[in-house]
């Protein structure tokens, strides 16, 4: 009886350091897991300010491209302009056919 008595003390002994022991893993683990989502939400507040950043830089970046892009396009407008209004000048005083010379006949010879 007494080796009952003995451990089934052991055991409730076992019992309440193995859930003492539970509970300190899920308080841990739970302040372990909030302490790693704020480390996250932080990353991810910074990353969004970056993206925001990098975007603000692209976008005063695309200026001079834009104005470049339509300089280009006006230039290229003009070029054509410039381009039918000849087209449109040849057409109106179409140049005079070449002469060509007639063939070079050689004098026939009495037979």
């Amino acid at each position: 009886m007494h080796r009952l008595v003995v451990v089934v003390v052991a055991a409730l002994c076992f019992m309440g350091t193995s859930s003492l022991a539970l509970a300190d893993d899920a308080l841990t683990s739970k302040t372990v897991q909030d302490e790693m989502k704020a480390g996250k939400d932080a990353m991810k507040a910074q990353g969004n300010a970056m993206e925001s950043e990098m975007r603000a830089k692209k976008g005063s970046a695309k200026g001079p491209i834009m104005q470049n892009r339509e300089k280009m396009k006006a230039k290229r407008l003009e070029m054509m302009e410039q381009m039918k209004a000849h087209k449109d000048a040849a057409m109106a005083n179409p140049p005079r056919p070449a002469t060509t010379p007639a063939p070079a006949t050689t004098p026939a010879t009495a037979p």
